[in-house]
């Protein structure tokens, strides 16, 4: 038992919000805490998590040891100030960013514990009816400190992580944002860009589709995720996101520029291709879902 008067064992859950990602962490976690219950505005949501065990009961925030935000960015932004949890409690949140997010969680009171959060990992399609109990095992949780971060909230933090199967990695929060803004949200928007381009040229050509394969199933799978998450991504990372546009555009007009300048080009590839084999070899594969 830690110092404020309990451990993760003996903790009453609240996760807010059980689409994918508090789906999936209720799941994970339900022989690992006291009491785990849960809030979401859909209501058949809560039934089905009910009728099934995965949950004790719909949540009340009050009642909670542990309050887990599970909705989009710019929602839990919204929710921050309205929450009002009890004395000792620990708030933390499964947001894509986090600089926004850890400045709200740092107005909360002096006696509420806060630590942000971001697990890295996910599937394209979300909503609670995708929720699996392997979803965090193995992926890094990013951990970011607030002005409400206490030794007691870095050790519950950490434990709730180990809980899911991740591993936890404190990061600073503006750091965080400006490198998932290349590792994930730039990679949906370039998603996202190139659907909407393959719309305008199917209504060119009805065969595009028709020779659509591999490559373009890759390269437009994010494409298929629930547009209130990422445009809760975009909105609240915008100023990173724009940076590496930019930088983006730079190496894209340099390839175009010597597409048919063999020597080079293949210099250039070479170059690209080892850095890719080099990045798999050290940190592994994830798999495409």
């Amino acid at each position: 038992m830690d110092d404020d008067g309990f451990s993760l064992k003996q903790a009453r859950v609240c996760i807010v919000g059980l689409g994918l990602m508090g789906g999936s962490m209720a799941l994970a976690l339900r022989q690992h805490v006291g009491c785990l219950t849960a809030q979401d505005i859909d209501a058949t949501v809560i039934r089905n998590a009910l009728a099934s065990g995965v949950i004790d009961a719909s949540g009340d925030i009050a009642d909670a040891d542990i309050i887990v935000l599970a909705t989009p960015s710019d929602h839990i932004i919204r929710l921050i100030p309205t929450l009002k949890p009890s004395p000792g409690a620990m708030v933390i949140d499964l947001g894509s960013t986090k600089r926004r997010i850890c400045d709200q969680l740092d107005l909360l009171p002096e006696n509420v514990m806060a630590v942000g959060g971001h697990p890295m990992c996910g599937l394209a399609e979300n909503g609670y009816a995708n929720a699996v109990s392997t979803l965090y095992r193995n992926a890094r949780f990013v951990l970011c400190r607030t002005a409400r971060t206490t030794d007691t909230a870095c050790g519950l933090a950490e434990a709730l992580v180990s809980a899911c199967g991740a591993h936890p990695l404190w990061l600073d929060r503006e750091r965080h944002d400006y490198l998932t803004a290349l590792t994930s949200h730039l990679p949906h928007l370039l998603n996202f860009g190139l659907m909407r381009l393959a719309m305008e040229v199917a209504e060119e050509d009805e065969a595009l589709f028709l020779l659509a394969s591999g490559g373009f199933d890759g390269a437009t799978r994010l494409a298929r995720t629930n547009q209130m998450m990422v445009s809760g991504i975009f909105g609240t990372n915008a100023e990173n996101i724009r940076s590496l546009t930019t930088r983006l555009r730079e190496h894209l007009d340099h390839l175009e520029a010597i597409l048919e300048s063999n020597p080079e080009l293949e210099q250039e590839l070479d170059e690209i291709v080892a850095a890719r084999r080099r990045y798999t070899a050290e940190y592994g594969e994830r798999p495409i879902a």
